[in-house]
């Protein structure tokens, strides 16, 4: 015999397996209503080891996301840019500050910039930047306004009925296989 709910009071004349299932269904659904929520939150922005503006690069100087990362026309991964990169400019552009010292010593002493990650996905998405440029999807899809911010952060929630939702407005792929592999 099923019983109906009626209020707290009832609630507590029930049995111990039926409390049971009503306090996992409710911890169930506070957890997912608090992960969906934290999940739309914007991760802090990392400290990185040179100060790299993105709004002085690809807003006031318009260089293009591109030009930077160079991976992401052909590969999966967008990259990070390499010191050669960033020499090529600061040893035209030799900007007296600190930060354009670092870019020039790593270049000196032959040492990568050890760029901290931003944006990361589970191990079993399979994600290919490669698709997404040569589609047409602007970086600022997924990256934000970068041209506009000091240092980068991560603005997308990256979460599965994020990117779905997208795919579904560029009735794009929805075929499973093609994000998890």
């Amino acid at each position: 015999m099923t019983r109906r709910w009626k209020g707290w009071r009832n609630f507590f004349r029930m049995t111990l397996p039926r409390k049971t299932y009503l306090v996992i269904l409710l911890l169930a659904a506070g957890a997912l209503a608090g992960g969906s929520i934290l999940a739309r939150r914007s991760l802090p922005a990392p400290v990185q080891p040179i100060e790299f503006s993105h709004r002085v690069h690809a807003g006031d100087n318009q260089i293009s996301c591109l030009y930077c990362h160079t991976a992401a026309t052909r590969s999966t991964v967008a990259g990070v840019p390499t010191v050669a990169t960033c020499y090529e400019c600061h040893r035209l552009v030799r900007l007296k500050n600190s930060e354009t010292n670092k870019v020039l010593e790593h270049w000196e002493n032959k040492q990568p910039i050890a760029w901290v990650r931003i944006h990361t996905l589970p191990d079993h998405v399979y994600f290919s930047h490669k698709r997404h440029v040569s589609a047409g999807v602007a970086c600022q899809t997924c990256h934000g306004d970068v041209q506009t911010v000091e240092r980068l952060s991560q603005i997308a929630p990256l979460t599965m009925g994020w990117c779905v939702d997208c795919h579904k407005e560029r009735a794009a792929s929805l075929e499973c296989s093609t994000c998890h592999k």
